[in-house]
């Protein structure tokens, strides 16, 4: 996938520890049952070391991750070690092998179709089909897909109107009414067209819908929706606004709200609140673009998916990662006012109060790129009669 050696390069730390060898493999052994993101952090050091010290050693044997029992924190966090995993396979030409078992809940239920299940048993053609699942594969309860620019305007243009009707039609078999469709589908395109349009390479879109889930001992039928998109790439959520707002002379009127609201917030800026939260968070604003054109057609529909999907869900968990920040978005702060900006706060006033502290964080790993993790748990009959 292009740009993925960023991951691998912007997590490298020095590591005194040596390589184990078992039954000719070298092995990374996880001695935890959690698998979330200080094990990928793990392996991200593992990785950087088997190139810095050991790249001799992996011509010859076989790169195991020995995972056992575990238990996956999230739907983002697999999909992550599968792009490790892909980076080890087809950049590096290293044999991988995974051993997990782990029990499926509800937001990782995806992860009995993941391309990892291939590299459980050795064979001679398993590189090849783990590459081919990886970049494509489209069952009745899994969608995945890696897409990126090509030399054709057209196509690119194209390319989010294509996945809009892709993920719509596959979302058609589900108990999803109409609404509900037209705001996943379109929330993905929007993203993939977000990707493509200022990161400017590839993006993998995974989503995975969970059937057939119970609460206790009730009779009520849960599913889950799990969506996960992500691209590798040196430039991030909030980059091309700030550039905008800091070098471009003529900007809009929202654009010169924006800028006026940094003003303000960069007064409260502190270790938990960056600079890069501010505009990662204004990238997400109504009407806010990065575009260098003066034009006002920016912003997304994900808080709206977000607000309209948590009307129907038991629960849900939504965040985004880039850089080494976290988004999480929590649906009481995600509102619009009467102007049309999105508070992420208790005062729905993002122009002169800076976000709640909930809605901010700090992630396991440096994110070259942005990754969206975006689970929701439905109530079947509930969304029967939402045509």
């Amino acid at each position: 996938m292009r740009n993925d050696y960023l991951l691998i390069k912007n997590n490298y730390k020095e590591s005194n520890s040596k390589i184990k060898f078992r039954d000719g493999k070298i092995e990374f052994k996880l001695n935890s049952s959690k698998f979330n993101g200080f094990t990928i952090k793990e392996i991200l050091i593992f990785v950087n070391m088997l190139e810095k010290k050991y790249k001799f050693l992996t011509k010859k044997h076989p790169v195991h991750f020995n995972l056992g029992e575990i238990v996956v924190e999230d739907k983002l966090t697999y999909i992550i070690f599968e792009c490790i995993c892909n980076y080890l396979i087809e950049t590096k030409k290293y044999n991988v092998i995974v051993s997990f078992d782990c029990r499926e809940k509800i937001y990782t239920e995806g992860i009995l179709l993941s391309p990892l299940n291939i590299l459980r048993v050795r064979h001679k053609d398993n590189d090849k089909e783990f590459m081919k699942m990886f970049k494509k594969k489209i069952l009745k309860t899994h969608y995945r897909r890696v897409v990126g620019v090509t030399d054709s305007e057209l196509e690119n243009l194209m390319l989010p109107s294509k996945i809009m009707t892709e993920v719509d039609s596959f979302l058609k078999y589900f108990n999803l009414g109409k609404r509900q469709r037209d705001a996943i589908a379109e929330v993905i395109a929007e993203l993939v067209g977000n990707v493509l349009e200022h990161a400017q390479t590839e993006c993998l879109i995974d989503l995975d819908i969970a059937e057939g889930y119970k609460k206790g001992s009730g009779d009520e039928s849960y599913y889950g929706i799990n969506i996960t998109i992500i691209n590798f790439s040196d430039r991030l959520l909030g980059d091309s606004i700030s550039e905008k707002i800091t070098t471009t002379e003529i900007l809009n009127k929202k654009h010169l709200k924006l800028l006026d609201a940094y003003k303000v917030h960069r007064k409260s800026f502190s270790k938990n609140y960056l600079k890069e939260d501010f505009y990662n968070i204004a990238s997400f604003q109504h009407k806010i673009s990065g575009r260098m054109s003066n034009e006002s057609t920016g912003g997304t529909g994900l808080t709206k998916l977000i607000n309209r999907l948590e009307k129907y869900s038991d629960a849900y968990f939504c965040y985004v990662i880039t850089g080494d920040r976290a988004i999480f978005f929590l649906h009481e702060y995600l509102s619009y006012n009467e102007e049309e900006w999105i508070g992420f706060n208790e005062e729905n006033d993002f122009l002169n109060n800076i976000p709640n502290e909930d809605i901010l964080g700090t992630s396991k790993i440096n994110m070259p790129g942005t990754a969206y993790n975006l689970n929701f748990i439905l109530k079947s009959e509930e969304i029967l009669y939402e045509k």
